[in-house]
């Protein structure tokens, strides 16, 4: 269970922990749930704090970065499209798609660690460049994850020896009841279309 506290009206999750490592307070809230804090059960230590992660994509770039870049040479059209969903069953999914691959996912993992998917939100700040395309969930809002929630980038390109493109910088954040941060990255899209070879 996470940790949770009673704000005098019900018991919610405690967003921030810290622990003292010797010279200074330090958060044990982090990416790739680096940070976390655990309790002995009698036979392994299992974490209870914080009770959700978020994993960086690529590896070590300390925010999300997913670009996808799709071409068609026949001269006829193409598409690109990436996404960042948080499922209502505990796991997370960073995919694209174009009218090749129909769909591959570039990380598959669980951000719920434990609780219930209704102790979260999840909230992606208004994203500065483009805006996030039809179909993505609400932004700059609070969003319970005991729904799937997702936010997604797509261009598409009809004309011939020609390249289009979209992208956006953004903040994804998954908050507790009060809106109080647990973890927070930095979300980067960039898509781009190429329909024949340009001149």
């Amino acid at each position: 269970m996470p940790l949770k506290v009673w704000n005098g009206s019900s018991w919610q999750v405690q967003a921030q922990l810290k622990v003292w490592n010797g010279s200074s307070w330090v958060s044990t809230n982090a990416l790739n749930n680096a940070k976390s804090a655990r309790v002995w059960n009698g036979s392994s230590w299992v974490q209870f704090h914080p009770g959700v992660r978020i994993d960086e994509y690529p590896p070590t770039s300390n925010s999300i970065d997913l670009f996808h870049y799709a071409i068609d040479t026949g001269g006829t059209s193409a598409n690109s499209f990436v996404k960042v969903e948080l499922n209502s069953n505990g796991t997370a999914t960073y995919s694209y798609a174009d009218q090749t691959t129909g769909g591959t996912n570039y990380l598959t993992y669980s951000w719920l660690l434990t609780g219930a998917n209704t102790d979260y939100y999840a909230y992606m700040d208004a994203p500065s460049g483009d805006p996030f395309s039809i179909g993505s969930s609400a932004t700059a809002t609070s969003l319970q994850l005991n729904t799937t929630r997702s936010w997604n980038l797509y261009v598409e390109n009809f004309v011939n020896n020609s390249s289009v493109f979209k992208s956006l910088v953004s903040t994804l954040r998954i908050k507790n009841s009060a809106g109080t941060d647990i973890l927070s990255v930095s979300v980067n899209m960039y898509v781009e279309a190429q329909v024949g070879i340009p001149p």
